[in-house]
């Protein structure tokens, strides 16, 4: 009488690690991304990986993760979270968000800016939440609190927002106390700069008014106030009313 031996399974390929400077598909960067157990934040930028932050493993010792700067990154992202998300609340059909990741147009992005603000996709907006929850498409402004990252802000993340049609760039560089606001024009990015008071004016979102000699002094009461004004004003009144479904 003969007995079946069972053959054993053969296990899937493990999941490459991810790792900084490979060349990657958006489809392979993600699949990658999610399953390596080191890396806690990390962008496909032209089809490079970079890598954010990570957690390591020094000789089997202990965890280390890459620390984030209270003054530099934290506090200042906060401000710009604050003045986003007060606009978006008062201006329906609008929405703000925080890092999420954002799959540009094309096969070789998948950012996470430290802020977005997007029109609804059902009002008119470019951008829309895929049923994987990311950001698909191009949202209508982008922003970047640069206290370390200078280089890839202004380099190659500049550089895929402003090919992918991005309408607005903000860039907060917070260690040269520096704010950067570009509009798209005739598919490139120019400065959109202050007024005499200090103010600059969005283009694609009328009424968000951002007082930079404000923000720049740490004085984020007038910064707020500022906004207020725009909130108040006649062209976010038009644009609120533009961006109201029909019959409503």
């Amino acid at each position: 009488m003969s007995t079946a031996t069972s053959q054993p399974t053969a296990s899937a390929d493990p999941v490459p690690r991810l790792r900084d400077g490979d060349r990657l598909s958006v489809p392979e960067f993600l699949r990658r991304y999610a399953a390596d157990p080191v890396v806690l934040s990390a962008e496909l930028i032209q089809g490079v990986v970079y890598i954010n932050r990570k957690r390591e493993l020094p000789n089997g010792k202990g965890i280390e993760v890459t620390p984030i700067s209270a003054e530099g990154h934290a506090e200042p992202d906060n401000t710009i979270q604050t003045v986003f998300g007060t606009y978006a609340a008062y201006t329906p059909g609008t929405r703000a968000t925080s890092a999420a990741t954002v799959l540009l147009p094309g096969a070789s992005a998948a950012l996470e800016p430290d802020g977005t603000l997007r029109v609804l996709a059902e009002r008119g907006g470019k951008a829309r939440v895929g049923e994987d929850g990311w950001l698909h498409g191009v949202p209508e402004l982008v922003a970047e609190t640069s206290f370390t990252s200078g280089p890839r802000d202004f380099g190659p993340k500049y550089t895929a927002y402003e090919s992918a049609g991005v309408p607005e760039y903000l860039v907060w560089r917070t260690a040269e106390q520096e704010v950067h606001w570009f509009a798209l024009r005739d598919g490139a990015f120019v400065p959109l700069e202050p007024d005499a008071s200090g103010i600059v004016r969005s283009e694609a979102f009328p009424g968000l008014w951002l007082n930079v000699t404000a923000l720049l002094a740490g004085d984020t009461a007038t910064v707020l106030a500022t906004l207020q004004l725009g909130l108040a004003s006649p062209e976010h009144a038009a644009f609120v009313a533009r961006l109201q479904p029909h019959g409503a």
